[in-house]
């Protein structure tokens, strides 16, 4: 593992991108309840200049690294990247078991919008059958707020099902990353 700051005038190359190699992994640390950078102990950086990502030369040594020290430091959410850096989603997020519920796309998350997405749909069934019913949908308001409600369920179930794409997508180059390491 190195410790590298992301921009030294000094260094030559000055940017960390020109300096990590193909089949090497870079993880940034971040508290959890800022999302500010931080070092690999929660502490933040005491300016910009500071900051730094930890390079590695193998997956499985930086999921080690970075599961290991949430375990010391509960607050830090490390984002691991292939050598492409940011240009795509990390390819792990490592935070703190009891933070899972923390992070974007968790299953937790996708089950409570899904419930109150279907809640949504089943409560806006009554609602259109009333307005149907008394004065054959001339009240107007049940009328919009079942539409509403089935707008934001739709909305619901458009985000979960952007997080499982993402998820899927995640997944699918993670394991061409460990394929590719378990050809060389």
């Amino acid at each position: 593992m190195v410790t590298l700051r992301l921009f030294d005038r000094d260094r030559q190359p000055p940017d960390w991108t020109e300096i990590i190699r193909p089949g090497q992994y870079v993880a940034f640390s971040k508290t959890i309840d800022t999302g500010g950078p931080c070092n690999q102990d929660g502490r933040p950086f005491p300016s910009p200049d500071d900051v730094t990502c930890l390079i590695f030369d193998g997956l499985a040594e930086a999921r080690a690294f970075c599961e290991e020290q949430v375990t010391r430091a509960p607050a830090v959410r490390f984002e691991i990247f292939d050598s492409a850096g940011r240009r795509e989603p990390p390819l792990l997020v490592v935070v703190h078991p009891s933070r899972i519920a923390t992070l974007e796309g968790n299953p937790g998350g996708i089950r409570v919008r899904k419930w109150w997405a279907w809640t949504l749909i089943v409560g806006a069934v009554p609602l259109f059958w009333y307005d149907y019913q008394h004065d054959k949908g001339m009240l107007i308001f049940p009328t919009v707020l079942g539409i509403n409600m089935v707008i934001i369920a739709a909305r619901l179930m458009q985000l979960n099902g952007a997080y499982v794409h993402a998820e899927r997508l995640r997944q699918k180059r993670l394991a061409e990353h460990s394929t590719a390491v378990s050809n060389h």
